[in-house]
């Protein structure tokens, strides 16, 4: 019988014919739970991180980078677009000598307007207006299935982290199933109305889509903050911070534009959840988690995954 990694391999080679998701997601179902029960093999956990490169986003990447290998990025349209999201996040990563490849992702077909993102979108893609001007990406969106597949290649269990909206997950997540070890979302499900859920509600469609999806597989965690202002990002958090490398990049783009300050670690907690799930708790009559610290915890947990000395 062939070995998970092995149908990872077809999956590359195939990816490009119709109907290649279907077909191989049953071939290699079998072979990747099997081994995976009986406890034979070492199975290597892959990350992937699909962002739309907001500030917090940015955080995120910094409590996950000391401790965890990234093994691909995808850029979905939000509070960034794709093209100038992409480049500003490869910039970012660069300041941790990370090899994992930017893959542009997709946008929703109807988004909403807000009156904010304009201008919320132009900061974030300067890296937190730290460059002079944002720079468009080269690489093509329409090869999303593909270059992921590649990127992928050899990975026996995946894990994704989704900070975004779900425009390109319900593309991919498919062809990933097989492979899924964990899907862990910043936000909460369609199915729980909450009015700070902009990773929903840029697009309704792909969010409904990817809980249907994710209630299938059974491994999926939405981790949110309570209702309110609660767990606010401050600046005395920046004055914490490194100063070199990824927590120094960090720093300044922080420094560079304070229009962040009073919002909230919503995607530095789900990625802080990776690292430390322990911290967090189930809420009452609801399917996602929030923290089960307080703020000053909270914070002080952030910045020593930000702080620590890489780990791979």
């Amino acid at each position: 019988m062939a070995s998970s990694a092995q149908c990872m391999y077809v999956i590359v080679r195939c990816c490009t014919v119709a109907g290649f998701l279907t077909g191989f997601a049953a071939l290699c179902t079998q072979t990747a739970w099997a081994d995976d029960d009986n406890h034979r093999h070492h199975r290597r956990t892959c990350l992937i991180v699909d962002t739309d490169v907001a500030t917090d986003d940015f955080r995120a990447f910094a409590v996950l980078f000391p401790h965890r290998e990234l093994r691909a990025v995808v850029v979905t349209e939000g509070i960034s677009s794709v093209a100038k999201g992409s480049t500003a996040i490869a910039l970012f990563l660069a300041s941790g000598q990370s090899t994992a490849p930017v893959i542009p992702g997709l946008a929703s077909a109807l988004p909403p307007t807000y009156d904010w993102l304009p201008l919320t979108r132009a900061v974030a893609e300067r890296l937190n207006g730290l460059l002079p001007q944002s720079i468009p990406s080269a690489a093509d969106s329409n090869k999303l299935r593909l270059a992921l597949a590649a990127a992928l290649k050899g990975c026996n269990r995946v894990e994704v982290l989704v900070l975004g909206p779900w425009s390109s997950f319900v593309q991919y997540s498919a062809m990933l199933r097989p492979f899924i070890r964990r899907v862990v979302a910043s936000g909460r499900p369609f199915s729980e109305t909450n009015p700070d859920n902009f990773n929903c509600e840029y697009d309704r469609a792909a969010c409904e889509k990817a809980e249907e999806f994710l209630n299938k597989v059974r491994r999926a965690v939405w981790v949110d903050l309570p209702t309110g202002n609660s767990y606010p990002a401050t600046l005395p958090f920046i004055t914490q911070l490194g100063e070199i490398g990824m927590p120094g990049l960090l720093r300044a783009a922080l420094d560079a534009n304070h229009d962040w300050s009073g919002t909230r670690f919503w995607d530095d907690s789900a990625a802080l959840y990776l690292l430390a799930p322990e911290l967090f708790k189930a809420t009452q009559g609801q399917t996602h988690l929030e923290p089960a610290i307080d703020e000053e915890a909270l914070s002080n947990a952030l910045i020593n995954a930000i702080n620590a000395p890489p780990q791979h």
